[in-house]
């Protein structure tokens, strides 16, 4: 049985990554459904070891990620229809709980105390990488297994105390990773890091730097930038002063643009200067506009390619959106786990996890992988997307990111792929 991780706890620094929301469905062949009480418990949970394994989602029902959260529950709903078409676990149907995260700690902890007094054995959720620094205590104090789709934030990797958390989606180290592997492949030698200064950009450029370095690259400038900077002229003098042959750009897709606008302004005024090779973060992939990226000079456009993670393959029919394979595969994971420990108590539950996803027989869902249970066979379950690995930290092992660029019309375009590590 892998060892699993030692977190140490470290500064809460969060990505707040939002997406998904829960649905039901009150059809009498849909798996049992009930609206969790919003009522903070007084004793102790509910959750019993009875045999039924009880499987809540805490995803935003409400707020901006609702737009994206649909396709999610519908992802995980679909995958307990299938459990329990298939016999269920335990030989009981898996029961579904829903719960609204919202969009903050505060309206999550009221869906986290209602999936908690129904005695819910594991939660897929939270979406945001915010919502889990704040609440995963809760949860996890309360014995219940976590499984995450979307919080990749490099906080979540030194979450202190967590046995029974898990993500589907990779954390933000591998793109960190992927980043220095573009970087390399500059062949230049000579770099700086230019971020946005805030819980995400700051430990985000941590990363990249020991990415870099990692990879003997000589970081030469790390130079922060505030969100409310009117003009950033001093920083991009800064890094034109550096002599970086290769920058790299930390921040989301608005603030990480006007940087490169500032890079552009600045070399402008060197024309004997060739400008730096520039990489930037998957968000930057996302700018306000494809016009602002085609005003940038074109010597500065040209210049510019940077990662995003590889959108995983989409179901065949109705594709519920971004992530929904990953709250799909937590869910299997969960119940195919409960199978191997053939109990629903999840601190059994858990030590199974990454077991069912590596060193065994490729299946890619619950009744193909539970046939090879049954013939006492070991499992590999990829899922739809396939190369789910999940390692003894609770984490993907690898991950796969798009490189892309910029045409002249300021969209992006896929020119390769990268796997990190």
């Amino acid at each position: 049985m892998p060892a699993r991780r030692l977190r140490l706890a470290g500064p809460v620094l969060a990505l707040l990554l939002t997406s998904p929301l829960a649905c039901t469905d009150d059809d009498a062949s849909s798996p049992t459904n009930s609206t969790p009480s919003t009522t903070t418990p007084t004793t102790e949970p509910a959750r019993l070891d009875d045999g039924v394994l009880t499987v809540g989602l805490l995803l935003p029902m409400s707020g901006e990620g609702a737009s994206i959260g649909q396709g999610m529950a519908d992802a995980a709903t679909r995958a307990v229809e299938e459990i329990n078409k298939a016999g269920g676990v335990l030989g009981q149907p898996v029961r579904l709980v829903p719960a609204d995260e919202g969009s903050d700690p505060s309206s999550a902890t009221d869906g986290i105390n209602g999936l908690i007094a129904a005695g819910v054995d594991a939660v897929v959720g939270p979406a945001s990488s915010t919502v889990a620094l704040a609440t995963l205590d809760d949860l996890l104090s309360h014995g219940v297994l976590t499984c995450s789709p979307t919080a990749t934030s490099l906080a979540l990797d030194e979450f202190p105390s967590s046995d029974l958390f898990f993500r589907t989606a990779p954390s933000d180290s591998l793109q960190a990773d992927a980043i220095a592997q573009l970087a390399q492949q500059t062949g230049r030698s000579r770099a700086a890091v230019v971020f946005l200064d805030d819980r995400y950009g700051h430990p985000m450029a941590e990363a990249v730097v020991d990415a870099l370095g990692a990879r003997a690259l000589d970081v030469v400038r790390e130079i922060p930038f505030a969100s409310d900077d009117e003009s950033l002229v001093d920083e991009a003098t800064e890094l034109a002063n550096s002599a970086a042959e290769v920058v790299v750009v930390v921040g989301d897709g608005d603030h990480a643009l006007r940087m490169l606008t500032a890079i552009g302004e600045t070399t402008g005024r060197f024309p004997e200067v060739d400008p730096p090779d520039i990489i930037v973060n998957d968000a930057v992939r996302r700018p306000p506009s494809p016009q602002l990226v085609q005003q940038l000079p074109n010597t500065i456009r040209e210049r510019i390619q940077g990662v995003s993670l590889v959108a995983l393959p989409q179901f065949e029919a109705e594709p519920p959106g971004p992530f929904a394979t990953n709250a799909y595969d937590c869910v299997n994971l969960i119940a195919l786990s409960a199978v191997q420990a053939g109990t629903d108590d999840p601190a059994q539950i858990a030590p199974r996890m990454t077991d069912a996803s590596s060193d065994g027989q490729p299946c890619r869902d619950f009744e193909s992988c539970v046939e090879l249970l049954r013939d006492a066979r070991n499992i590999d379950y990829e899922g739809p997307g396939g190369g789910v690995q999940i390692g003894g930290e609770g984490d993907p092992e690898r991950a796969r990111f798009d490189v892309f660029e910029f045409d002249e019309d300021g969209r992006d375009v896929s020119t390769g792929r990268i796997l990190s590590p």
